[in-house]
């Protein structure tokens, strides 16, 4: 059985994303649209959280998206993000591979002006050229070791390492 290590409890999520808030309000110019990308089901719920932040700061609309990557149904239309500032959101980044695809896909009809990372976790190990600048905590996983963010009713509970023993 493996053994479970929570990383950041759900008080200890709401200070990051808080502070990861501020930091892209500090990037943003005054006249940028920004747009709020968030990934899957566990990568659009850091988002929304992320979004309400942004909100209290801002005057402006911030458009919020959920895109499932591997998705081929209805919810795999992207936003047009033309000359805007893109925030792609994920829970948890290892590989890079989720991240890429979505870059890819979003490329592939619009031209941002911006695009960046934002990540609760970072596993590290990459095998794909992402870099995670707006990350939450960092936590090199060995061999074996996993990390997930676990939900209830779609809000985002706790961050769980786990080891096989």
């Amino acid at each position: 059985m493996p053994e479970q290590l929570i990383l950041m409890n759900h008080d200890r999520i709401a200070r990051t994303l808080k502070r990861l808030a501020i930091q892209i309000w500090e990037r943003l110019d005054v006249n940028q649209e920004l747009v709020i990308i968030g990934l899957n089901k566990r990568g659009f719920a850091t988002a929304k959280i992320l979004h309400i932040h942004l909100m209290a700061f801002s005057d402006k609309d911030i458009e919020l998206f959920q895109f499932d990557v591997q998705s081929t149904g209805p919810k795999t239309t992207l936003p047009n993000c033309t000359e805007k500032y893109v925030l792609m959101v994920d829970d948890v980044i290892f590989s890079g591979k989720t991240m890429f695809n979505a870059i890819s896909t979003l490329c592939y009809s619009n031209e941002p002006e911006k695009i960046d990372v934002l990540t609760l976790v970072d596993r590290g190990h990459r095998t794909y050229p992402i870099l995670s600048e707006l990350t939450g905590i960092e936590v090199p996983t060995k061999f074996g070791e996993h990390i997930e963010v676990i939900l209830n009713a779609d809000e985002l509970e706790q961050v769980v390492l786990f080891k096989n023993k």
